[in-house]
């Protein structure tokens, strides 16, 4: 029974696990930066969502192709709140800012080019001990739609044990070859050596998918 709620748990974990195997030298020209009510450094259109929604958060990411202009995505961090059971949470959305022949700028959801598609809102969340972490916090891990607070702090305690050992995460991991694609076990074998590198520290956990593993 132990071995088999290991391998369920891997399944939230694995998702995470391959994109973070995946993804270093993909974000190599992308950057992400939150700002915050009172913040003297935010951009002109940052300080303008901000001026009217002071409980929020606003977050950049700006993307630079060669030859391009950089393309900007705005997302605003809702406000966190505390659950019973000690997880926080906030909804990110993503806004677009329409600017008005007179300079007025307004907020919402719908892209400049209408044959876009704005990204649906999702979660985002964090165990804490006492108040919860700014929005911006590594702490947060994004989080698949109907994850009960339990399930992701089962999740999030499972992680740092195994991510801090390689004996337990070998452990836990031993029949995950079996059940994968080829492809799959050798982008997690390549996540583990990353893992626990000479220089490394174990990462924070960063997405919780419910059927990570059923979708390899």
């Amino acid at each position: 029974m132990h071995r088999r709620n290991n391998i369920r748990r891997f399944g939230a974990l694995l998702a995470f696990a391959l994109a973070g195997a995946a993804t270093p030298a993909a974000a190599a020209d992308a950057t992400k930066q939150a700002y915050f009510a009172g913040d003297s450094s935010a951009p002109e259109l940052a300080s303008d969502y901000l001026r009217s929604h002071p409980g929020d958060g606003i977050e950049i990411m700006q993307f630079r192709d060669a030859g391009k202009d950089p393309m900007q995505i705005f997302h605003v961090l809702g406000p966190a709140s505390r659950s019973r059971a000690g997880v926080c949470r906030y909804t990110a959305t993503e806004v677009f800012a329409h600017r008005a022949d007179d300079g007025a700028i307004s907020w919402n959801n719908m892209p400049l080019n209408p044959r876009e598609h704005a990204e649906p809102p999702y979660t985002m969340a964090a165990v804490a001990g006492a108040s919860c972490p700014r929005q911006d916090s590594d702490a947060y891990a994004a989080l698949e739609m109907g994850i009960a607070d339990a399930e992701f702090v089962a999740v999030s305690n499972f992680w740092k044990d195994i991510s801090k050992s390689e004996s337990k995460f070998d452990e836990a991991s031993v029949y995950l070859s079996l059940i994968v694609s080829q492809k799959a076990a050798d982008a997690f074998a390549a996540f583990r050596t990353a893992l626990f590198g000479a220089s490394s520290t174990p990462p924070q956990l960063q997405a919780v998918f419910r059927g990570g593993l059923r979708r390899l």
